[in-house]
């Protein structure tokens, strides 16, 4: 993260991030600001409204930061010498088949297949209910907790030999690959993995991508380990109120995950570091999340992890009670990119904008964002988009504001097609563009 960004520029244009260089006795004697004051206002900036001072942890702060025969003939002379060619087709697609499966046998005891469990699922209004009760697909906490637990491991951050920082991780493939934060191991030279039950396992460093707070890391000898992949679920459709369990590996403590329990307070919050760049459709949750849990698994009451914890906030007086969460479709995304690629790929525009006012939007949408500006030569210039367009929706889905534009600009694949319709002198234009990249 660099200089200072805007929330109201467009995603596509936010720097690659530094290093603080703070130390960690210094962090602890910063005052911090009042979280209830991160500003709304789209136009405002970190030196106007400095949310950036927060007093973690050294291991946890931020800045350190989707499967997929009509044969018979009428001809009555030739069905009898059908059915004999068919039952001999029969067959031989039997032999086959057992011979490709052998060969599959061999081929993947030697490599093994990586699975991913993904769930869909419908958000109903209820709660997890912690004297056991079940009903309407939701779990008693016990019950959840059983089920994630094995799914979060600690994370050990090892430079020069020695142990200087830790946090948490959530297996997601059942070949060991991890999801953490990159404030977590950007600093470190090697890793090591504790697993719920104590066994810890050395890993290695896939990538990360500081513009998400998300990283990846694999174990260096996952042949001899059976992980357990969590249960990824959704976050788009969380509403406050809903249950939230936070488990995570809080302060290197012995003894396996911490789980804590609260409710969804908000969602769609925007949070600036103090490099300049912002995070954006952060889940905002009350469950207790302590230093060192960075990395862990926000999950659902049907126990799906719908979100990667990030970041908390504290102020002068010590921990205010307010967790943040990146949505697990963003960290899911980003960590196949990263598994791909070696690092993300970012979808860019190449527009800069703010939250439409209501009496700039048409009537048949209720949000969008106004362009401010467009980058010379870039994605939507080329594409016909000007200053004063008010774009509602990208490739078919609304566009809720500036910061649901910003991730989901950032999730598209650079190169391909995607359409923008926009509200420009009392009419709607769709718009085509080829999407670029982020640098």
């Amino acid at each position: 993260m660099g200089a200072t960004n805007d929330p109201g520029q467009d995603p596509d244009e936010t720097p690659s991030d530094g290093s603080s260089g703070s130390s960690s006795d210094a962090w602890a004697l910063e005052s911090s600001i009042d979280w209830s004051q991160i500003p709304d206002d789209d136009n405002a900036t970190i030196e106007e409204t400095p949310t950036s001072k927060y007093a973690l942890h050294p291991d946890d702060r931020i800045w350190r930061h989707p499967s997929e025969l009509q044969y018979l003939s009428p001809d009555s002379g030739r069905r009898a010498a059908k059915r004999r060619l068919f039952g001999a087709g029969l067959v031989g697609a039997v032999i086959g088949a057992m011979g490709m499966a052998l060969i599959a046998g061999v081929t993947f005891r030697s490599s093994p297949q990586v699975v991913e469990r993904v769930i869909e699922r419908e958000i109903a209004t209820a709660t997890v209910s912690t004297s056991g009760e079940e009903g309407n697909g939701f779990l008693p906490v016990v019950d959840i907790a059983a089920k994630v637990t094995p799914s979060v491991v600690g994370v050990q951050v090892v430079q020069s030999g020695r142990v200087v920082g830790s946090g948490s991780g959530v297996i997601f493939r059942d070949d060991g690959h991890l999801i953490t934060n990159s404030h977590v191991v950007e600093n470190g030279e090697r890793y090591r993995l504790v697993l719920a039950d104590g066994t810890v396992v050395e890993a290695g460093l896939v990538g990360l991508d500081r513009r998400t707070d998300v990283a990846v890391l694999r174990p260096l000898d996952a042949e001899n380990y059976e992980f357990v992949p969590a249960t990824l679920g959704f976050s788009a459709p969380l509403r406050a109120g809903e249950t939230a369990i936070a488990i995570g590996s809080p302060l290197s403590l012995r003894g396996g995950p911490t789980v804590t329990v609260g409710v969804i307070s908000a969602t769609n919050r925007r949070l600036q570091s103090p490099q300049g760049d912002w995070l954006y459709e952060l889940v905002q949750t009350d469950a207790p999340i302590s230093p060192g849990s960075s990395g862990g698994a926000l999950v659902d009451a049907r126990g799906a992890v719908v979100g990667i914890t990030t970041v908390i906030a504290v102020t002068d007086v010590g921990a205010e009670g307010l967790g943040f969460a990146t949505p697990i479709e963003i960290a899911h995304h980003v960590a196949s990119d990263i598994i791909q690629w070696g690092e993300a790929r970012h979808g860019r525009l190449g527009i800069r904008g703010s939250d439409a006012p209501t009496q700039l939007l048409p009537p048949s949408h209720a949000a969008g964002v106004l362009v401010d500006s467009v980058d010379f030569g870039g994605p939507a210039e080329r594409g016909g988009v000007k200053v004063g367009d008010v774009v509602v929706e990208l490739d078919g889905q609304l566009v809720l504001d500036m910061g649901a534009l910003v991730v989901d600009a950032r999730m598209l694949r650079p190169g391909s097609k995607s359409s923008l319709r926009i509200w420009r002198a009392e009419r709607l234009t769709l718009v085509d563009i080829e999407v670029g990249e982020l640098d």
